[in-house]
């Protein structure tokens, strides 16, 4: 493309300063292209053989990799270069269009990187749409499965770090999650595709220093000095624990633990998964061990993005030994009996809810609606009647500690607050309810079995609010 308006004079003719020009272009483009060569060259010496690939990986299929142009990234290209034919390669790269010509550059950048190395480049910028976090990284990984099977590419490596893995690792132990080992040096998935991270191991600060002794260049993220980003709050509070540990290889010791973490994980959830051979039925029945349960509903139920409290109440009902019908979609809902999963279709009406010491919490019912109940301050003008009719109501806390939901059934009766004692059949009628929804309608009892509330009509008489604290229990869709 430099070449491009200097073909149209005879070569005889043609001026010698276009020839010079040309000259000089091409002696830049080669020159850096020999750059780039050589920092890839002392990469491979110094990082590059550490790495370890599964043996598939060097078949003669094109291999991905995601460059953003930061240092890590910039590392793992100029490490992989030397480990295989540079046409086998692919260096993928998403421009977030976040931060005006910042992102461009970005792109720019790592174009050349590919260039100089003789890789093909592949890119896409986002247009608009939301930029939180979890939007970009959808949108990043969405461009990075589409050009993998465009490509026929089975990996995408990823230049996560130990620093990485020490910072996720923080962030899921805050929140109390299943997977503290994460991320993981390799992540596959359904479709066959599979993620490496084979700088899993190698630490930020080797990489650095690495870098600086030989003037590597790379693109540094402004949006790392931000604090609004819970990963970059984390990042800054590591150096303290150096002074905390006293000069110990803490983060060694942190990799260890996630490497037997790691290990434990894999053996639970091969067991976890030998149990899920039925898409539609789990047997349970047979397993004592709260960790492969765990695993295997998740497994069992991966096809379904269900919010953790829905997760935790099948697991619960499971580990309890009890028996409930729980909604996991607005169609679909886990009926649950002796520790037997079944999914069971909501296109028919015959089921029943049944739940027993309900206590805390959201409750998703097999009708595609769910029950939250919270603890809140109480005033006699949450008392008004668009309340007491609708789908949230207040109760007395002392006397809904523990609540059971079932199904209505002919010759319910109770007193509403502040009315006679009716039949629901009759309330029902009064306030229109279609017949077809009455059996949808979950009915609230207290421990006795005395009904406290059915939604869309009033609470019993005798648990209505006495002091400034209620239960306060709303009604919704899923």
């Amino acid at each position: 493309m430099f070449l491009a308006g200097y073909g149209a004079e005879p070569f005889g003719q043609a001026r010698p300063t276009k020839y010079l020009t040309c000259f000089l272009i091409l002696t830049i483009i080669f020159s850096m292209n020999r750059i780039w060569q050589a920092y890839a060259r002392v990469i491979s010496c110094e990082i590059g053989l550490r790495l370890k690939f599964p043996h598939d990986f060097f078949s003669d299929r094109r291999q991905c990799i995601a460059c953003s142009g930061g240092i890590d990234s910039v590392c793992l290209v100029l490490a992989t270069a030397t480990r295989l034919p540079v046409q086998q390669l692919a260096i993928l790269h998403y421009n977030h269009n976040t931060r005006n010509q910042e992102t461009d550059a970005d792109e720019m950048f790592v174009r050349q990187l590919a260039d100089g190395l003789g890789i093909d480049f592949f890119s896409e910028k986002r247009s608009s749409g939301v930029a939180t976090e979890e939007a970009l990284r959808s949108a990043r990984y969405d461009f990075f499965s589409r050009t993998m099977v465009k490509l026929g590419s089975p990996y995408l490596l990823l230049a996560h770090q130990a620093d990485d893995v020490i910072e996720t690792m923080f962030m899921r132990l805050a929140r109390g999650s299943t997977e503290i080992a994460a991320p993981k040096y390799r992540q596959p998935f359904a479709d066959g595709s599979c993620h490496l991270r084979p700088l899993i191991h190698i630490f930020k600060q080797e990489i650095i220093d690495l870098f600086i002794k030989n003037q590597i260049p790379w693109r540094e993220d402004s949006s790392n000095r931000e604090d609004k980003y819970l990963r970059n709050r984390i990042r800054k509070l590591l150096p303290e624990l150096d002074l905390i540990f006293e000069g110990r290889d803490w983060k060694r010791g942190v990799l260890l633990a996630h490497r037997y973490l790691e290990e434990d994980a894999a053996c639970l959830q091969s067991m976890a998964e030998d149990l899920c051979t039925n898409v539609q039925k789990l047997d349970l029945s047979g397993v004592s061990h709260d960790a492969i349960i765990r695993r295997a509903i998740q497994f069992w139920l991966r096809d379904h993005s269900l919010l953790r409290p829905c997760f935790e109440q099948i697991f619960d009902a499971v580990i309890q030994n009890y028996s409930a019908k729980i909604s996991i979609c607005a169609q679909m809902f886990v009926e649950i009996n002796r520790k037997i999963l079944c999914k069971v279709s909501t296109s028919t009406n015959n089921f029943k809810i049944n739940f027993k010491n309900w206590l805390s919490g959201t409750l998703y019912l097999p009708t595609g609606h769910q029950l939250t109940r919270e603890i809140v301050s109480f005033s006699a003008k949450d008392l008004c009647s668009k309340t007491l009719n609708a789908a949230c109501i207040y109760v007395n806390h002392e006397k809904c500690e523990k609540i059971s939901i079932r199904s209505w059934q002919h010759g319910d009766r109770y007193r509403p607050i502040n009315a006679p004692t009716k039949s629901l059949k009759k309330l029902f009628a009064e306030k229109k309810i279609p017949m077809d929804r009455r059996s949808l309608l979950p009915v609230l009892c207290d421990e006795e079995g005395s009904i406290i509330w059915v939604p869309h009509l009033p609470p019993a008489d005798f648990v209505k609010v006495q002091n400034n604290l209620a239960i306060k229990i709303t009604f919704s869709s899923t």
